[in-house]
């Protein structure tokens, strides 16, 4: 009895006890389940989160290698598009056609020339732009090309002329242009000629003989600097250009007959004649030359050469009254009478003599008619 007593007992206090037990409070229990809902919860959200990112760049990836590998991008292009495709999202445009290989030729183009085009800046950016489908379908429309051989329409391939323009662009370079003797020449003269309006000839003068070091056969060029030296004094320095210019362009007649004009002013007749001698050019256009040369030669007596040359210059102007005393002049101190009586008669009727050359004319005409 005393066991069942015991018994009764014990139980009687676990009645007692479990009121107790359920009135606590459990909150610290709520708070740990709660914790641990939560902290499932974020590293459910981070995996899917990690996936979904994970899976995007993977698909942008493969995207961009099928481009890639179908349009043949040359290799800097294709490295420009991988690094852009990881580093944010490349955003493509909606397809506009219901044909896969129409698709192919217009969103997939489209899509590389971009990256061609960005490809190009010194900087890559970091993000492709956003497509416009209007702006597809105009480009796609630029890209195909309408042939109308054999009175047949069709579309030429499309994927390789992108193809050609992603190579040429990415293969861009800049190479150093080298100007020609001509365009160098070109450039000094324009400096001369700027530094000749400002009044520096010392400078313009320096612009020309560099001009002249590029192309020495700048014959007019040689000119003019020869006769800025000549007007500065420095005549010794003018003769070296003009007698270089003889060798250069032997039929430029202006350089022999400044040099036989600068003998003359020194002095030196005979050098001035053999100057006009040495390569006399045709009469037409250099009457000036032919008028010196015909004088120097009636001066050292070279009668027949100076007939020659003063016929030579009537030729071209018959009404010249000096040229046709002049001729009859030789013609007389080589006894040729009729011609020179001829001549001087004809001289008379010309305006242009002085009083003075038409007495001397009228004295020559009454001796040569007495004898």
């Amino acid at each position: 009895m005393s066991i069942i007593n015991k018994m009764h007992e014990d139980f009687q206090q676990i009645q007692q006890a479990q009121p107790i037990l359920s009135a606590m409070p459990a909150t610290k229990s709520k708070q740990k389940a709660l914790l641990f809902i939560l902290i499932v919860l974020l590293i459910g959200s981070s995996l899917g989160l990690s996936y979904l990112i994970f899976s995007q760049d993977k698909a942008v990836k493969e995207n961009l290698h099928q481009i890639i590998k179908e349009q043949q991008i040359a290799p800097p292009v294709a490295a420009a598009l991988l690094s852009s495709s990881v580093q944010e999202k490349v955003i493509t445009a909606p397809k506009l056609l219901s044909s896969p290989m129409q698709d192919k030729v217009i969103a997939e183009p489209l899509l590389v020339k971009q990256a061609v085009e960005q490809s190009s800046n010194t900087n890559l950016p970091n993000k492709l732009a956003v497509v416009n489908p209007v702006s597809i379908k105009k480009e796609a429309q630029k890209a195909v090309l309408v042939q109308t051989s054999d009175k047949k329409i069709g579309v030429k391939n499309t994927t390789s002329v992108i193809t050609e323009q992603a190579n040429e662009e990415s293969h861009l370079s800049i190479k150093a242009s080298q100007l020609s003797k001509q365009e160098l020449a070109q450039i000094h003269l324009k400096e001369a000629d700027k530094a000749q309006d400002k009044g520096d000839f010392k400078l313009a003068a320096e612009k020309k003989q560099q001009a002249l070091g590029l192309l020495p056969e700048l014959n007019e060029v040689r000119k003019s600097l020869a006769l800025y030296y000549y007007g500065q004094g420095e005549v010794d320095r003018a003769q070296r250009l003009l007698k270089h210019g003889v060798v250069i362009s032997p039929d430029y007649p202006d350089f022999n007959l400044m040099l036989s004009r600068i003998a003359l002013k020194e002095g030196d007749q005979q050098k001035a004649y053999l100057y006009l001698e040495q390569h006399p050019p045709e009469v037409e256009g250099n009457l000036d030359y032919y008028a010196s040369y015909a004088i120097l030669a009636q001066k050292f007596k070279k009668y027949e050469q100076s007939e020659r040359l003063y016929s030579s210059l009537l030729s071209q102007r018959p009404n010249n009254g000096r040229w046709r005393m002049s001729l009859a002049i030789v013609q007389d101190r080589q006894a040729k009478r009729q011609l020179a009586v001829t001549n001087y008669e004809q001289a008379l009727l010309q305006t242009d003599l002085s009083s003075k050359a038409k007495t001397y004319i009228k004295q020559r005409l009454s001796y040569l008619g007495q004898h």
